[in-house]
């Protein structure tokens, strides 16, 4: 069987550190680390990473690097997400 691949985002990295979301979000981690799935994380994400405070840095450097694979933003992602946005779906913050 294929393991589960699962894109996440830096809100659920932030989630590890927020007291409402913090077990779900653990759960997820700590099946990365057993090696049960893999975390699929944009080159955007690690971006972000870089200036996110060391806490949330170490949340994704403490697990094993085959427990991450990463994805490249491309013309067709960034033209899905001008429709998101376009469309409203996805507000601007």
């Amino acid at each position: 069987m294929k393991k589960l691949r699962i894109y996440i985002d830096t809100s659920i990295i932030g989630g590890c550190l927020d007291k409402e979301f913090q077990d779900e979000s653990r759960a997820l981690f700590d099946m990365a680390q057993k090696g049960e799935i893999t975390l699929l994380i944009s080159d955007l994400l690690r971006a972000e990473l870089e200036r996110a405070p060391r806490e949330v840095q170490e949340i994704l450097s403490d697990l094993p690097d085959e427990s991450l694979e990463l994805a490249y933003s491309s013309k067709e992602s960034e033209r899905l997400r001008n429709l998101y946005l376009q469309s409203g779906f996805i507000p601007l913050i």
